[in-house]
């Protein structure tokens, strides 16, 4: 028994281990994330039950069918007369049943029409806000899965530079040593090495903060997988800010929330207004009573009873609220007034709409110039280094000048690779402004991802 325990428990965290031993995609942490993010699934039951306001505002419009049954036991006894000399046998009963159906048909009801008008309304903006909730998750995703790569690289990048740095503090203390060069220099080298100590400690710190940021979204944090050297950093297509801005007026769904919003206030509105009016319902009853019990005692015998009655009824039922204390003239007072608060911030919404677009597309076309840029000085600052490297061992650069450029070219290391993150990040940015953020865009950018 024990050693069956053992078995299962080893087979589960063999299983456990297993399904993460190789290094994961993007899209394969998607996935992952589809399943698992709990902040996905809250979106996801918020959904389910949000978009039932259209079902709820049709079935005020629908017949209602209600029954009832009812089971009476009734007793009587004859208390004074000639019968009371008889004990019990004075005694009468009889049980009762009773059974009816109603069923209810609106045929006068504005203020439920527009009420499942609401409803269809409120439906779409669940819908909408699930659309939102869905590109949300492709960003955080993706904006975790980068943020771990980025602080796996930039350790990696504090380590060759600790390494490096460490050194040229170690032969600038056997020169010291050996007297070629001074106590300056070497506590110099030992201050560069100590402040690169920080750096790697820093950055230690920030990959535990990343890998807990992914655990958080999928439970785990396994070992990802970077973008090859032939992933595109191209200007976002379209080219034109004013195409975005268009795509984002159509498509944006916080801004198709907003324009439903006002839609639901509208109905609203309508539907306070007409409690006014009367309301005319088509209204059907059946109705069966059944009696049964004693109805006598006669020549030493019971006598038995039985009778059954079925009614049925039609009927048109007219109601007209002519009072009900103020009641109805303030909710539609009210009703109106958050149509008009509803209609700002659909307007909000626009101006947001647009503003955020030509934001995230100038933030797409400087990040890009900023790869091109760090590319570039990130070769330039190898060549620096080459260059100071020949010149201290010439004796013509001090050693203050190699560590600077050492430091120099680890810091365009990091640089370089956050750049490119972030170009990712603000396409990103710019496709969930305007609505066209896909799964798509996280397999496009998964097939430049090699294992």
């Amino acid at each position: 028994m024990k050693f069956n325990k053992f078995f299962l428990s080893f087979t589960v965290i063999f299983f456990s281990l297993a399904s993460f031993s190789s290094p994961l995609t993007l899209a394969e942490v998607y996935e992952i994330a589809l399943e698992e993010d709990p902040q996905l699934k809250i979106a996801q039951a918020t959904y389910r039950a949000n978009k039932e306001a259209k079902a709820k505002g049709l079935a005020g419009l629908l017949p209602t069918i209600t029954t009832r049954a009812r089971t009476n036991w009734n007793e009587s006894e004859v208390i004074n007369g000639a019968s009371a000399t008889y004990d019990s046998a004075g005694s009468k009963g009889n049980n009762s049943y009773s059974y009816s159906a109603d069923l209810v048909q609106p045929i006068f009801r504005p203020d439920r029409w527009f009420q499942f008008g609401q409803g269809k309304a409120l439906s779409k903006i669940a819908k909408a806000q699930f659309g939102y909730a869905q590109q949300e998750t492709i960003v955080r995703v993706t904006s975790t899965y980068f943020d771990l790569l980025k602080a796996i690289k930039n350790l990696e990048v504090a380590k060759s530079e600790e390494s490096a740095i460490k050194k040229q503090r170690d032969r600038s203390k056997r020169l010291f040593e050996e007297g070629v060069s001074s106590v300056t220099e070497y506590q110099e080298a030992q201050a560069f090495y100590d402040l690169s100590k920080v750096s790697r400690i820093a950055s230690e710190g920030q990959l535990e903060f990343a890998r807990e940021a992914l655990i958080a979204i999928i439970g785990e944090a396994p070992d990802l997988v970077d973008l090859n050297n032939e992933y595109p950093i191209a200007p976002p297509n379209p080219k034109s800010r004013q195409e975005w801005v268009s795509l984002g007026l159509s498509n944006n769904f916080a801004l198709q929330a907003a324009r439903m919003s006002t839609e639901a206030a509208k109905r609203n509105a309508q539907s306070k207004l007409s409690n006014h009016f009367p309301d005319i319902d088509l209204v059907g009853n059946i109705t069966r009573d059944t009696s049964r019990g004693i109805s006598g005692f006669e020549a030493g015998a019971f006598s038995y009873g039985e009778s059954e009655i079925e009614n049925t009824r039609y009927s048109l039922q007219f109601s007209w609220p002519l009072m009900a204390g103020g009641l109805v003239s303030s909710e539609r007072r009210e009703a109106y007034a958050l149509l008009e608060k509803a209609r700002q911030e659909e307007i909000l919404s626009e101006r947001g709409t647009i503003r955020e677009v030509k934001s995230r597309f100038s933030s797409v076309m400087t990040n890009l110039a900023n790869v091109n840029a760090r590319e570039q000085a990130l070769k330039s600052s190898e060549l620096a280094l080459k260059a100071t490297r020949f010149g201290y061992e010439s004796n013509t650069r001090n050693i203050v000048d190699l560590l600077n450029s050492e430091k120099g070219y680890f810091s365009a290391q990091r640089d370089f690779n956050s750049a490119k993150y972030d170009f990712i990040l603000s396409e990103f940015a710019l496709k969930i402004s305007s609505g066209s953020l896909s799964p798509r865009d996280v397999y496009d950018i998964s097939n430049f991802m090699t294992k």
